[in-house]
């Protein structure tokens, strides 16, 4: 007995239509935990981008000695440069970092009076070419052995931080989405039980008349893919309202200083669509299959 897609079609709708209520709160339910997957992903990506944001603005301080020669930090600004480690590199000199001091010493001006320029020690302010808190440590320790050099100052435990926080988020953010599609599989799982145990008594004519395996699981099967797809296409307005919402209320709003930090972008919003529908057909597609291979044993 062949399988017709009109027949597919039409049992799938009747199926949908007896069961109403159910498949209202399965679609509900797969919708539900879909736009938290879209979010966690859109929120995890948000502060991805933020940390990353704050890592690539990290910088080390290379502070010669005052008694430096000029020779020694030519040296300095040579190894820098060979070092294929550094993307930018500033040197202040006394005079310059001089004026830095009375920046930001403006307000004690008797403090700035008892300083000279030739009291002061030159610098390098350095952008790394690497984010990785280990790579950036390992270039300041090999900085700081150098003649002339009195220290190097790197935000080392900071970043190591940051970038503890960014991994530990992932995890959390792949482990909320996983307990929210195992709980949708389930559910479509039980929507489909219960449409088979209705259908019992058709199912027996169909199997006396000679009907194939298959020509008896497909309609619950593609009643688990429109309760998939259709949970899809719901969160997929829930992400569009989500990224609407979040951006109107917390994006450049004074009020909320470090969650207007937490910013994803179009291409990030088209991802998590991707995402919800096709989790939503695998979640579907998983959960009925289940149902059928468990109770449609022909």
């Amino acid at each position: 007995m062949a399988i017709r897609l009109d027949y597919v079609a039409r049992e799938t709708g009747s199926n949908l239509a007896r069961n109403f209520t159910l498949t209202f709160a399965a679609n509900i339910t797969v919708a539900v935990s879909l736009t938290m997957v879209a979010a966690s992903y859109l929120i995890g990506e948000g502060i991805n981008n933020s940390f990353l944001g704050l890592r690539s603005e990290q910088r080390l301080f290379v502070y010669m000695n005052p008694t430096a020669t000029d020779e020694q930090v030519d040296a300095v600004s040579t190894a820098i440069d060979n070092s294929g480690k550094a993307d930018d590199v500033d040197y202040l000199d006394r005079e310059r970092t001089f004026e830095v001091f009375q920046q930001l010493f403006r307000d004690q001006p008797d403090l700035i009076s008892t300083v000279q320029p030739e009291d002061l020690p030159t610098s390098f302010q350095i952008k790394p070419t690497s984010t990785d808190a280990e790579v950036v440590s390992s270039f300041r320790d090999s900085l700081e052995t150098l003649d002339g050099v009195r220290t190097v100052q790197y935000a080392a435990e900071y970043a190591r931080n940051i970038q503890r926080s960014v991994t530990t988020l992932n995890t959390w953010v792949r482990f909320v989405g996983v307990i929210l599609i195992t709980a949708s599989v389930l559910l479509i799982f039980n929507t489909i039980r219960t449409a088979v145990f209705a259908r019992r008594r058709e199912i027996e004519v169909q199997r006396l008349v000679g009907a194939r395996n298959w020509f008896i699981r497909m309609p619950f099967i593609a009643e688990g893919l429109v309760h998939g797809l259709l949970g899809a296409l719901l969160a997929a307005g829930g992400a569009f309202a989500f990224d609407s919402l979040w951006k109107r209320n917390f994006v450049d709003q004074v009020s909320f200083e470090l969650l207007n930090q937490i910013r994803w972008d179009s291409s990030d919003l088209a991802m998590s669509i991707v995402i919800v529908v096709v989790i939503g057909a695998l979640t579907g597609a998983i959960g009925s299959g289940i149902a059928v291979s468990r109770f449609l044993r022909v």
